[in-house]
């Protein structure tokens, strides 16, 4: 299950001269200021496994979407140093956003996660309808599927991250993603199997989900 209603997610590519280093600042630094923050519960970050692009993916969970735009997460954005201006410049292929978690069901955390980014056809279907389907056809039908051990869905909260862009000495041009599907597995064949059937589901076109952006992750850390 996600630890909260709302989750700041980012999906992005580190420069290979800077991995090392990239990963200290993440557990030492950036993670640490984060989770320290009022209502800030949960962080994790994975890697994408074989050709997975791009290959980095964190997920941060907190309790309410305005933990999000607190003050104290908005003067992190803002007080910016060397280091972190630094890391920031080894990133590309950043696709950030900001989510409220519309569902999530599960037994627990799975050492894999499968993300799909999608956008449903909006001249053909609402949000509410979408948000109707994936939980009442697709997340039942996945979390009975062997492996699977949580599924989520999260909508774009733009106005969310139009207060972060506000904020941020860089970082308001990154790609954006409307609504996620994430799917927590035991082992690479069970997430394999998941995104499969998504792209066949019968409505996965209008859906979104028959061409998703996805990818599949290993975690790296949690907190």
């Amino acid at each position: 299950m996600m630890h909260g209603k709302a989750v700041l997610a980012l999906w992005l590519d580190v420069d290979p001269a800077a991995v090392d280093e990239c990963d200290d600042w993440y557990i030492n630094r950036h993670i640490a200021d984060r989770i320290a923050v009022p209502g800030w519960r949960r962080v994790r970050r994975f890697q994408g496994i074989q050709d997975t692009r791009p290959a980095t993916f964190a997920l941060y969970d907190v309790d309410r979407p305005e933990d999000l735009v607190s003050d104290a997460y908005l003067r992190l954005q803002r007080e910016v140093d060397a280091t972190d201006i630094r890391m920031r410049a080894t990133f590309s292929n950043v696709v950030r956003d900001t989510f409220t978690v519309l569902h999530s069901a599960g037994t627990g955390e799975g050492g894999l996660m499968l993300s799909l980014r999608f956008r449903p056809d909006a001249a053909t279907i609402s949000g509410v309808a979408v948000a109707l389907a994936i939980k009442d056809e697709i997340i039942p039908a996945l979390a009975a599927l062997h492996g699977i051990v949580g599924v989520h869905l999260l909508r774009q909260a733009p106005e969310l991250r139009a207060i972060h862009d506000g904020h941020r000495k860089s970082g308001s041009n990154d790609a954006g993603a409307p609504w996620v599907l994430l799917v927590e597995a035991t082992r690479e064949h069970y997430a394999k199997r998941a995104d499969k059937l998504l792209r066949c589901w019968s409505d996965g076109q209008v859906l979104g989900l028959g061409n998703a952006e996805s990818g599949i992750y290993a975690l790296m850390y949690a907190v």
